[in-house]
């Protein structure tokens, strides 16, 4: 067995370095990007200016979760990773010359046609801001942000390589520039010298900033591996449309979870003013989780998968596929426990300032417990698609994706009505949560049957959890938060989650749940 897959019930060490590596960096993109919507929320609150920028935002940083990361690593590194087994490194370098060349262009013209329909594309992604302040702004908004996807796609693509490759550092840091410099630029070019007129503005040029920050960080280990970085007019690499095809089909299917971010913003932006802001902050507390596990260990896997398929290893593949799911559900169960007991005391303490009020982080808390619902559906079905993108299978997902898109619509407008923004947040992790039985019946179908660890593991994590759920009530019961931001507020939620962790692992531990299914 090689040292970089999974093994049966565990990950080998080189696979579990990696990971904690990828861990790492992603945890303190997830802080600085807790910091950055501090700023947010300090400067713009949850007003019609905060609504207008996330809409914006959320408009480029779709098209790179659809055209970008997600159709770049999951077409790209499977057939990148086929290549290199089969025909050599250099012919496998030849092939991302190709398709470098050919995003570039297609990205391109991408950014310029949204510069031109910026009003329209507004108008689609939130219909009640027509007629409304916040529109105008939107749009001008969305017009200095579109040239981020052309930027981030250069970088998804250049993390694809560097994944094949065996490097994941560079990947992983690259969130980091982009949090530094959205943080950075409001409060150097507009609190402390107003260089924009706007809040709104400098949070924009800090995309655009970062963007540029992300694909530089990139080219250090790429000529450092002396992989080719111009660009090429061959067009006729016999397995370049093979990634072409594979991309388009995974535009849509890699990012089920995004697009039902973007129907919920779409629908939030029919009900009160600031409902958009509420699920926005929500989101991005539940991702963080997501960020250190779930996508952690489904990027680091994925060339893992890919090889095992191309060396026709469906053996392998199941146990890749059982062994992830375990390392992401001991992590994800937990997470959702503890963000349904302590939502309000992380609210107050990380946004709980200038025009963020109280009832925004009530708001928002009540949309975080619906997100964390999902969690572990969320977690699950990252690995479960990943390991059908490793199989070229992306036509699969997309169908899938289009059932769920559907079932998260219609519970989205049924669930919306009494629960408002909350409700929104709770179709999402139900259609999720559909989505993963469909996914592991493909998955059954096509003769990979993840395994690995015995089911009595997952209700003893499930124990563990309860246990330490219990634990935190007495931390709540203190209402330390009720004030805000305070440091011994800070420090007694910071010791309630310790103090969680130590409550569950030790729980696990006294339960029988050894190291050897863990990472």
């Amino acid at each position: 067995m090689s040292g970089e897959d999974l093994a049966g019930s565990g990950m080998k060490v080189r696979a579990k370095k990696n990971i904690a590596a990828v861990s790492g960096l992603t945890g303190i993109s997830r802080v600085l990007g807790f910091v950055r919507d501090m700023v947010l929320a300090w400067l713009l609150g949850a007003g019609f200016l905060a609504d207008a920028f996330i809409v914006a935002f959320r408009i480029p940083n779709l098209l790179r979760r659809f055209m970008a990361e997600g159709a770049v690593s999951v077409a790209f590194v499977p057939v990148f990773s086929e290549a290199k087994e089969r025909d050599g490194i250099e012919n496998a370098f030849v092939l991302a010359r190709g398709i470098f060349t050919l995003m570039f262009l297609v990205l391109t013209a991408v950014v310029i046609v949204g510069e031109i329909v910026a009003p329209a594309v507004v108008a689609v992604i939130a219909p009640g801001f027509i007629n409304n302040e916040a529109f105008d702004t939107a749009v001008h908004l969305t017009r200095i942000m579109f040239p981020y996807i052309l930027l981030i796609g250069i970088v998804a693509l250049f993390m694809g390589i560097l994944n094949s490759l065996g490097h994941f550092s560079a990947p992983a840091a690259s969130p980091i520039l982009l949090n530094v410099f959205m943080i950075g630029t409001p409060i150097v070019f507009y609190v402390m010298f107003p260089a924009f007129s706007s809040p709104a503005d400098a949070f924009a040029w800090g995309v655009i900033f970062g963007g540029i920050a992300q694909v530089l960080l990139h080219v250090i280990p790429l000529r450092r591996l002396r992989v080719p970085l111009l660009l090429s007019w061959n067009f006729i690499h016999p397995r370049l449309m093979q990634v072409a095809s594979l991309m388009g089909v995974a535009a849509i299917g890699a990012s089920v979870y995004q697009i039902n971010v973007f129907v919920g913003t779409l629908l939030a932006s029919l009900l009160a003013t600031g409902s958009v802001s509420y699920l926005y902050y929500a989101n991005r507390i539940v991702e963080l989780p997501l960020g250190l596990f779930a996508f952690a260990v489904g990027n680091v896997m994925l060339p893992s998968m890919s090889r095992a398929y191309a060396r026709s290893d469906p053996q392998k593949l199941s146990s890749l596929v059982g062994g992830s799911v375990s390392v992401v559900m001991v992590f994800t169960i937990p997470a959702t426990i503890g963000i349904m007991v302590l939502a309000e005391p992380i609210f107050s303490m990380l946004f709980l300032r200038g025009a963020f009020t109280m009832q925004d982080a009530l708001a928002s808390a009540y949309a975080l417990r619906m997100y964390a619902i999902g969690l572990c559906a969320v977690g699950i079905s990252r690995i479960l698609t990943q390991a059908l993108y490793a199989m070229q299978q992306a036509r699969s997902v997309v169908r899938i994706s289009w059932i769920v898109l559907a079932i998260n619509i219609l519970l989205c407008v049924a669930l919306m009505v009494p629960m408002k923004h909350a409700g929104i947040a709770l179709a999402s992790s139900i259609s999720v949560s559909f989505q993963v039985i469909l996914l592991y019946r493909v998955l059954v179908r096509k003769g990979i049957r993840p395994g690995g660890v015995p089911l009595m593991h997952y209700a003893r994590m499930i124990a563990a959890g309860i246990g330490m759920g219990i634990c935190l009530i007495p931390f709540l019961a203190m209402q330390f938060w009720f004030e805000g931001f305070t440091l011994s507020g800070l420090g007694l939620l910071f010791l309630s989650i310790f103090s969680g962790a130590v409550v569950y692992f030790g729980l696990l531990w006294v339960l029988g749940f050894r190291q050897s299914y863990t990472m």
